[in-house]
């Protein structure tokens, strides 16, 4: 079984396969995970609403993306704070957030994360309501390499004309890049999507049922694609600058079926709880 959630888990537990699940996660589930591939080097300030999602103080890991989308939340997926967070449901201390730089690796400015919440029907299982957020100890200082991207809480179709930037691996099993990666992507309709996986799955193995109410999907051609590093990563309109999904899962890196991400207006009642409009 082949498909993965995108989070990398890299340094501490290894190089399973999925990109939204904790390291207990099931082994069909722990095949899933992404990084960008056959993406390019993002131009500075491009994506300055990025957070590279890290553990560690003398040895930095890079675990996952996330998006600014206040000045006191960060966004990503809710399978890259489960593994972080102890038996006492606090985050670990060194679970940080590096911004304003797309070099993650020579970062100067760490946040700090005070709580979370993800999503009440968050299925790790499934990976269903795969959409956490992270509320900092101290409000972001705003610039121009810091910024806060608008989420787009109306319906989102087929052939939007989106990108989405991480750290994720550049192939599969590949390096971590230190420059945040860029790949222009179109979204495809929910029952394309529910059939592209279906398909994927004869050959590759299981994989969760797509549910498009909650789920947004884009394919972009074998080569390119999510690969592990990349969960909880933007989806971003071209046209209107707005975030429309979230980095959840995928089968490998860049096989030619396509990559599922949280759709924003399938979780909206959720994330306004928390950030408002």
């Amino acid at each position: 079984m082949n498909f993965f959630i995108f989070c990398l888990y890299m340094g501490i537990i290894g190089h399973f396969r999925i990109t939204a699940l904790p390291f207990q996660a099931s082994s069909e589930i722990q095949s899933l995970k992404h990084r960008i591939v056959g993406g390019e080097d993002a131009p500075k300030n491009y994506a300055p609403h990025m957070a590279a999602l890290v553990v560690g103080e003398i040895l930095t890991n890079l675990m996952c993306g996330g998006s600014i989308v206040s000045k006191r939340h960060i966004l990503t997926a809710a399978h890259c704070i489960d593994p972080f967070v102890t038996w006492q449901g606090q985050l670990l201390e060194t679970f940080r957030g590096a911004v304003g730089t797309n070099q993650w690796e020579t970062a100067n400015y760490y946040v700090e994360f005070s709580h979370f919440t993800n999503h009440p029907n968050w299925h790790s299982s499934f990976l269903k309501n795969d959409v956490g957020v992270l509320f900092l100890v101290e409000e972001l200082r705003l610039n121009d390499n810091v910024a806060i991207v608008p989420l787009n809480f109306d319906w989102v179709d087929e052939g939007e004309n989106s990108y989405v930037t991480g750290w994720g691996r550049i192939w599969a099993w590949g390096p971590i890049p230190d420059k945040l990666q860029l790949l222009y992507v179109n979204t495809i309709s929910g029952q394309d999507c529910e059939d592209k996986v279906r398909e994927a799955a004869i050959e590759w193995g299981w994989a969760p049922p797509i549910d498009p109410n909650i789920e947004i999907c884009t394919l972009h051609s074998p080569g390119y694609g999510m690969c592990n590093g990349d969960s909880g990563s933007a989806l971003v309109s071209v046209k209107t600058g707005k975030q429309s999904g979230i980095v959840s899962w995928g089968f490998a890196c860049a096989l030619g079926a396509p990559d599922v991400f949280t759709r924003i207006s399938g979780v909206k009642d959720f994330l306004k709880s928390i950030i408002g409009d």
